[in-house]
């Protein structure tokens, strides 16, 4: 299957001025670009092919550059792929924060929600291998695994924080009960995200967590009239 690669960036060695003329990229920016569009190929390759039949000489030359190249700057597919996976988390991350700028108590989780969305619509491509990386990395010691067992475990204890502090639970056992919400909160959401990116066309993500906001919302109201 042929995927697009809507974030890839034109490859050049020159970059404009303001008085029209050009000038040379420095080696940094160099560097800095093939590092860009090597991920962007290994990204397409991986999606297109899997990550078995992704070498780094196609990734090279799907990026423009000589076989060689992807080789000498990575070393290894594995570090490639680590890379990769680095760079997708990073923007998702960077899409959950500012979706949570000027926020606080419950509006917090569904800003993460809808980060969620927005990002899988917005950044397929990124979101799409970051998923396919982290699933074929469960059950085999990696770096990708270390890397995602530190990822969960900080989204549970950042889910736990925004219940307590939303007063979702209150009194005795609340943190114990904020523990297993975000555990059962971070297993929905990436359990939505597995079955999304598995068959697209039958799992609307956008539907189904917005049905996630409700129930929480849902939740929420029961347990204020509850204390009322």
């Amino acid at each position: 299957m042929k995927v697009a690669t809507t974030n890839q960036v034109t490859t050049t060695n020159d970059r404009s001025t303001k008085n029209g003329r050009s000038s040379r990229m420095t080696q940094a920016e160099r560097t800095e670009l093939s590092d860009r569009q090597m991920f962007d190929a290994a990204a397409t390759l991986i999606l297109e092919v899997g990550t078995q039949r992704t070498t780094l000489k196609e990734v090279g030359e799907r990026a423009g550059y000589s076989r060689g190249l992807a080789s000498a700057r990575f070393g290894s597919k594995e570090a490639l792929f680590v890379g990769l996976a680095d760079r997708c988390r990073r923007a998702w991350i960077d899409e959950l924060v500012r979706a949570a700028e000027g926020k606080s108590g419950a509006d917090i989780l569904y800003a993460r929600i809808d980060a969620i969305v927005a990002f899988a619509e917005r950044r397929p491509l990124e979101a799409r291998v970051m998923y396919v990386l982290w699933f074929e990395s469960v059950g085999t010691p990696s770096e990708i695994n270390d890397n995602l067992s530190r990822f969960h475990h900080q989204a549970r204890e950042d889910i736990c924080g925004i219940a307590l502090d939303s007063a979702i639970f209150e009194g005795r056992g609340a943190e114990k009960r904020a523990e297993r919400f975000a555990a059962r909160f971070c297993g929905t959401v990436f359990g939505l995200c597995y079955q999304w990116l598995v068959d697209e066309q039958a799992v609307d993500i956008r539907e189904n967590m917005d049905d996630l906001k409700k129930e929480i919302s849902a939740r929420i109201d029961q347990l204020g009239k509850s204390r009322s």
